[in-house]
């Protein structure tokens, strides 16, 4: 009930400032007046098909004259179309009364060229509109507004006004920003400074803006810019609000940044807190709760200005850069940023601790250092307290914090001014995840009978996530709460309905806060096709994801910090074991964020794990189109399903189609050009040799077939050739694409996983060059194939092993079972089990006799009598004819 009874009274106050406004906010009429400069370049012509809302204006001039404090503002509105009438047909203008003064001095509509005066005070309306109520903010702005009667098509409304007075918080000093170009093409912009001599107006053009025009008459400068308004470049819904391409100037009277922060101090100095207050007893109460301890009192005293005294702030006049005194912040017990960071400076001041107030901008934490130093360069106020050595900033403003003093979470402000020594801008450390990540949600499915799961979520936030679940817990009822968890389950998976209460943990003093929900899907299996599937889904993380489209040249905004982990485990029915399962692992990793999915079965669970952490707030405009595509890889591994069988079991396979991966045919030629090159070098040297004696062969009971388990080593053999050539097509290997395009993204591992590469490549060429040689060999029965089979398998260990191991070195997180996955250990374990059985074999040695000049052997039978002679080398074959004789080995 808080919040309504708060925006009740919100709606009466303001009402009463309407009221009030219509007797104490007074405009007058006047003359133009005599220091306007005069333009003399007609409007261009302007494409109406440009035109939206049926009216365009032929002229904008605004002109800031600094001696007098006046702004002069005139437009001329050009009536394109009838319906343009309804939204060109008044006049108004906001300005603030507490410091300026309202003066119209025409408003005139043209029809045929005859002027129609239409001034009439009696018709302008004082409407107060606070336009930062959204913000907690009440800045007294008020607008002056009068309806035109009989407007029609190709009129020209005539409407100039001056707004005498400027905000005397800034003592005299003129800063301004302004656009050269607009939404949509205007006829012509007429901008003008008029500088009183003596006094120097930086002046700072952005993003190609017209150099400025000068005119000098008496003591009075001109700088003008007098040109047409063309319409800008829309920027994109992920555009960080720091990217502006807009031409623009920015004027200013302050030079540097230190003159900025010698100004905000000069205005909001540390007040000392009067002995016997409030606020004093308040202070004596928290010091003597803190022990005399300094960094305690901090502590609680930063508690205190947090959580007792809520943001609202009245910004009137002064007080939009003025903070109010301590005392009375803490007598109405609320204030906005600035209020709140004097207060507890004041409050440090008063037990001796040193502090600096400071400057920053929540909405440019890039390139705040590109602008003119100006007090609109910030909209923030924090603070920095020095305890022990140790300087500790922190955020007034952020409610319900967790954690110790020395490690409260601080926002990330990009580039901040500190008040005390403030030369230049100071960079804000960016936040760490002191935990491993600042979100760590795990979700865990058991299929149960007829389609249905149990659901069990267990969220664990740290840090800011912590305080901002804190503050959400805290202003929300908790079955509203309940039912809006709820609600997000129910649009992620069917028929979800939770059938256990939320049960929350809050660790504040670690800032550590632990909810668990529980759910029960009834709709969980789903079938598609005749194939039924457990979905899986990320929906955290991919919902904070920009969805950008291709083709994007600007920089992308995303939400820093943000380092999320969610950990799916879907729990088979009946607890029956998955099976062996390769795993999977798919890691992004760029300059501005890290993306990570990995799943394995564990028994009866399939485990998938998805990372991702933003490094920085935005995406560099040159990566960009990176983003783009690693946003289709990401969005693929954040929904996913899995088969279930007919009879409700998690079978492990996607339902997704089989996509072959792409070939990078520069690398397909040079393996097919390696693979031949060493069948030809093995054939010219290696297959006229003999057998070194690695493995003895027994040539006194020498056979003429392949049996025994020798049968199984061929067919091996047969198979694993046929295996590694088609492998290389459908799996990802030395000739995929995808993995030569790493080398785009490398960085600093370029060097490495360049030579990574060739070695994979030459070495996985060689290997099937060698395996069907080998198989050659063994159906020729050549004594030299055990040993060469031997070598070529101890071979392939070491490849396998190489693999793992450089690309452990070159992507430590790349390999979901660390170092060696269990198919490769498996592999290991047969091919050293063959070359052992090579080794020892009997038969494998009475089997491989056959030497390179195989015309000239014969065979001895095992019976011991003489075989058929072989040989035609002649019909009475002597010893010498003979290849090598049994009894002479």
């Amino acid at each position: 009930m808080r919040k309504p009874i708060f925006l009740t009274v919100l709606l009466l106050l303001v009402c009463s400032t309407v009221l009030w406004a219509q007797s104490a906010v007074s405009i007058s009429k006047a003359n133009l007046p005599t220091w306007l400069r005069a333009s003399q370049m007609k409007p261009q012509s302007i494409d109406l098909n440009d035109i939206s809302m049926g009216y365009y204006f032929e002229l904008i001039e605004n002109q800031y004259n600094l001696q007098n404090q006046t702004h002069f503002n005139r437009t001329i509105k050009v009536v394109s179309e009838a319906a343009g009438a309804e939204n060109a047909g008044q006049a108004s203008v906001s300005f603030d009364p507490t410091y300026q003064k309202l003066v119209i001095h025409e408003l005139n509509v043209i029809r045929d060229g005859k002027v129609l005066n239409r001034l009439d005070l009696s018709k302008f309306k004082t409407v107060a509109v606070e336009t930062e109520l959204s913000r907690m903010i009440y800045n007294g702005i008020y607008s002056a507004v009068a309806v035109l009667d009989d407007v029609r098509k190709d009129d020209k409304i005539v409407f100039s006004y001056s707004l005498i007075g400027f905000n005397p918080v800034f003592e005299g000093k003129f800063v301004n920003t302004y656009y050269l170009e607009g939404t949509e093409p205007n006829g012509l912009l007429h901008l003008v400074y008029i500088v009183p001599e003596g006094r120097i107006l930086n002046i700072r053009k952005q993003k190609g803006a017209a150099v400025e025009k000068k005119q000098i008459n008496g003591n009075l400068t001109y700088y003008y810019w007098e040109q047409p308004m063309n319409a800008s470049e829309e920027t994109g819904l992920y555009t960080p609000s720091w990217f502006d391409n807009t031409p623009r100037v920015e004027v200013s009277e302050f030079s540097t940044w230190r003159q900025v922060a010698d100004w905000a101090k000069r205005i909001n100095p540390i007040p000392n807190i009067k002995t016997g207050s409030a606020l004093d007893k308040e202070v004596q109460k928290l010091w003597q709760e803190a022990g005399g301890d300094s960094l305690k009192y901090f502590e609680k005293s930063l508690d205190f200005v947090q959580n007792s005294i809520r943001y609202m702030g009245i910004e009137l006049g002064e007080h939009s850069h003025r903070a109010h005194l301590p005392e009375v912040v803490y007598n109405q017990r609320y204030g906005d940023c600035k209020d709140k960071s004097l207060l507890l400076a004041s409050m440090l001041k008063s037990k001796g601790i040193g502090s600096s107030l400071i400057l920053a901008n929540t909405y440019q934490d890039k390139e705040l250092d590109k602008v003119q130093p100006s007090p609109f360069a910030f909209n923030h106020m924090v603070l920095a307290g020095v305890v022990a050595g140790r300087l500790i900033a922190v955020d007034p403003t952020i409610s319900n914090q967790g954690g110790s003093i020395l490690n409260r979470y601080f926002p990330y402000y990009g580039k901040v001014l500190f008040l005390e020594n403030g030369k230049k801008l100071s960079e804000v450390k960016k936040p760490v995840a002191t935990h491993g990540s600042f979100l760590n949600i795990i979700e865990v499915f058991q299929i149960l009978d007829d389609g249905k799961a149990n659901l069990k979520v267990t969220t664990t936030y740290y840090d800011h996530e912590a305080d901002a679940i804190r503050y959400q817990l805290q202003s929300s009822a908790k079955n509203q709460l309940q039912k809006e968890y709820e609600d997000y389950y129910q649009r992620v998976y069917d028929k979800a309905k939770h059938i256990s209460p939320l049960t929350i943990d809050d660790d504040l003093e670690n800032n550590i806060l632990v909810i668990k929900e529980e759910y029960l899907l009834d709709a969980y299996i789903v079938e598609e096709n005749l194939q039924k599937s457990a979905p899986m889904y990320s929906k955290y993380i991919y919902d904070r994801l920009p969805k950008v489209e291709e083709g994007i040249l600007e920089p992308i905004a995303i939400n820093f910090p943000l380092d999320v982990h969610h950990e799916i485990k879907i729990v088979n029915k009946d607890n029956k074991a998955i099976g062996f399962f390769q795993p999977e692992e798919k890691v992004l990793d760029r300059e501005a964020y890290w993306y990570s999915k990995g799943q394995y079965a564990d028994k009866d669970t399939l485990k998938i794990s998805i990372s991702f952490r933003n490094n920085d707030s935005f995406v560099p405009m040159e990566q960009s189109q990176q983003y783009v595509e690693d946003f289709k890889v990401m969005q693929e591994g954040m929904g996913y399903l899995y088969f279930v069988d007919n009879n409700g079991y998690l079978t492990i396979g996607s339902i997704n189609p089989i996509q072959l991966p792409k070939i990078n045919f520069g690398a397909l030629f040079t393996f097919f050009t390696i693979v031949i090159a060493t069948l030809i070098f093995l054939f010219k040297t290696h297959y006229k040799s003999k057998p070194t004696g690695f493995i003895n062969l027994y040539h006194e009971h020498t056979r003429n077939d392949i049996g025994g388990w020798l049968i199984v080593l061929a067919i091996k053999l047969v198979i694993g050739v046929f295996f590694l050539t088609v492998m290389i097509f459908i799996t990802p290997t030395s000739i995929s694409d995808s993995l030569w395009a790493l080398l785009d993204n490398a960085d600093h591992a370029y060097g490495y996983l360049l030579l990574f590469l060739i070695v994979y490549l030459v070495s996985h060429a060689a290997y099937l060059a060698f395996n069907i040689y080998c198989c050659i060999l063994l159906f020729e029965r050549r004594d030299i194939f055990p040993q060469t089979y031997f070598f070529v398998n101890i071979a392939g260990v070491v490849i396998l092993i190489f693999a793992n191991f450089a690309i452990s070195l070159i992507y430590p997180n790349s390999l979901t079972w660390g170092f060696m996955n269990p198919g490769d250990l498996w592999s290991i374990f047969v091919i050293i089990a063959w070359s052992i059985y090579l080794y020892l074999s009997k038969r494998v040695k009475e089997t491989f006799t056959v030497p390179y000049h195989k015309d000239s052997f014969y065979y001895l039978g095992g019976s011991g009598n003489s075989s058929t002679e072989l040989s035609s080398a002649s019909e009475n074959p002597s010893p010498e004819n003979y290849g090598p004789h049994p009894l002479n080995n």
